[in-house]
């Protein structure tokens, strides 16, 4: 009679007392709506914050008779650059982080599109002043492409596989290798010549960019996989925020791709 209850008593502490147990707690599952209603607010968060750099340097360069671009406000140029700089080591720290364990913390989520917004805004405004329209075009073939592929995913056109996710694995750990050798040459002040910064590319510039382009377009692939099958097989609803993530991170890489390869194309 005693040991009865003691077992009533504990399992009433957490399941109720016998004859009105209820299931045990269980762990939200994600579901794709899920991710689709992250993937919108992180990248309204990097619209949002891209206004805010996009409005101040637009507003402090102008073109000269010539065509050349001329600083009006250096001070508001040196704000946002500071502002674009702080958000471009932040997005950094976040895809380091990123490489080894999955971000699943909403508020790392929006510090890195934040982060992105304000490092993008400035240079979209740079871009724009120099090639008017070009932002326009690179938003909505950004858009294109991304639709495009879930497309292609969504009818099985392609599909990812071991060979597939191997190949766009070790080509993403090539592509940001090259990408940080060069920033770390600008940084000392040398120049590698992977990327043409007055838009007048050579051949391996081309091919550079171009290649990097068709990686962040095929990258959506694995991630669209990922979240299909997290959704499908139960997992935590906290990593709706992991796929939101990637999204949202290869939306704003693939547009920063084509921004310059339109600058290329631009300018010849």
């Amino acid at each position: 009679m005693v040991k009865t209850q003691y077992n009533e008593q504990h399992m009433g502490a957490a399941y109720g007392p016998y004859g009105q147990m209820t299931q045990a707690p269980q762990v939200q599952t994600m579901r794709i709506d899920d991710v689709v209603i992250r993937t919108v607010a992180l990248v309204a968060a990097t619209f949002v914050s891209a206004i805010l750099t996009y409005s101040m340097v637009a507003n402090a360069f102008t073109t000269n008779v010539r065509g050349e671009v001329v600083i009006t406000d250096p001070s508001a140029v040196s704000t946002a650059m500071t502002l674009g700089g702080v958000g471009m080591f932040v997005g950094l720290g976040v895809i380091l982080f990123s490489m080894f364990k999955p971000i699943t913390n909403p508020i790392v989520c929006f510090l890195y599109a934040i982060g992105q917004g304000l490092m993008l805004g400035g240079v979209s405004a740079f871009f724009e002043v120099r090639w008017p329209g070009i932002v326009v075009n690179a938003l909505v073939a950004t858009i294109l492409v991304f639709f495009g592929m879930l497309a292609l995913y969504k009818f099985r056109i392609l599909k990812n596989s071991p060979v597939f996710t191997k190949v766009m694995v070790g080509a993403g750990f090539g592509i940001f290798g090259l990408i940080m050798v060069n920033f770390i040459g600008s940084l000392v002040g040398f120049d590698l010549g992977l990327f043409a910064s007055d838009g007048n590319a050579n051949a391996l510039q081309w091919i550079i960019a171009i290649g990097i382009t068709l990686w962040a377009a095929f990258s959506f692939i694995l991630d669209f996989d990922m979240i299909e099958y997290s959704a499908n097989n139960g997992a935590p609803k906290k990593y709706a925020w992991a796929g939101a993530f990637g999204l949202t991170a290869g939306l704003i890489f693939l547009y920063w791709n084509l921004l310059r390869l339109l600058s290329y194309f631009q300018s010849n």
